[in-house]
């Protein structure tokens, strides 16, 4: 018998994986996507559309657009954490005046209502949770997508850690977007705010992903999206 080069032993590995994962996803009630697979049909979905887009930018603004629903300025506002709100607001610093974020593209359950009725367990430890990641006194960087505020007056950002090698690499979106951070580990959900939609690809992806792995809110099997 004919040894197997390394390219079909990938394949049969993969094969392999895709038929265990199938017949888990049987047993736990869950559809089986790969978490490669996603990554990889995140970043070739729009990848042709998003080459032959032009974006409606100021001369000599960075774009980014690989991998995203549409392109989307690069340039990055500094700003000082002041307060963690909630699971997906803050309130930040910039330049000596005080602004409410909301962190543009996901959505956690309640945890500031006004109601006291509306505010959640999955909630506090959403809001936690991101209390964890960044800190009060922290400096991150703020990017704008379409919109500048919501109906409430509040800023739309994608808020970064730190600044990013590349604002379209799924690891660093993962690690250094706070936003992609929360649906990473598992205590947001993706929410598609049109037209500040640009991540929705790569954040619906990211949530599947900390869905199928069962972190943070969703150990366990549980299912906490009524909540939000």
């Amino acid at each position: 018998m004919s040894r197997l080069t390394p390219t079909q032993q990938k394949s049969m590995a993969a094969a392999v994986v895709l038929v265990v994962g199938v017949v888990l996803s049987f047993a736990s009630g869950k559809a089986f996507i790969p978490s490669e697979v996603l990554t990889d049909q995140v970043l070739s979905a729009n990848h042709l559309a998003n080459q032959q887009a032009v974006a409606a930018l100021a001369p000599g603004d960075q774009v980014a657009s690989v991998g995203l629903r549409h392109t989307v300025s690069t340039k990055l506002e500094e700003a000082q954490v002041i307060e963690i709100v909630d699971g997906d607001t803050l309130w930040v610093d910039v330049g000596d005046t005080a602004y409410t974020v909301r962190l543009t593209g996901i959505n956690t359950p309640e945890a500031a209502n006004d109601d006291p009725k509306k505010n959640t367990p999955e909630g506090e430890r959403s809001a936690k949770h991101l209390a964890s990641i960044v800190r009060v006194g922290d400096i991150v960087y703020l990017q704008k997508d379409t919109s500048n505020v919501d109906k409430d007056g509040n800023l739309l950002r994608f808020v970064w850690s730190a600044k990013p090698n590349s604002f379209t690499d799924v690891n660093e979106i993962k690690a250094k977007m706070i936003n992609g951070r929360m649906l990473t580990d598992g205590y947001a959900m993706a929410h598609k705010f049109k037209p500040d939609d640009a991540y929705f690809n790569i954040f619906r992806a990211l949530q599947l992903d900390a869905y199928h792995s069962e972190r943070g809110l969703w150990a366990e099997g549980a299912d906490w999206s009524c909540s939000v």
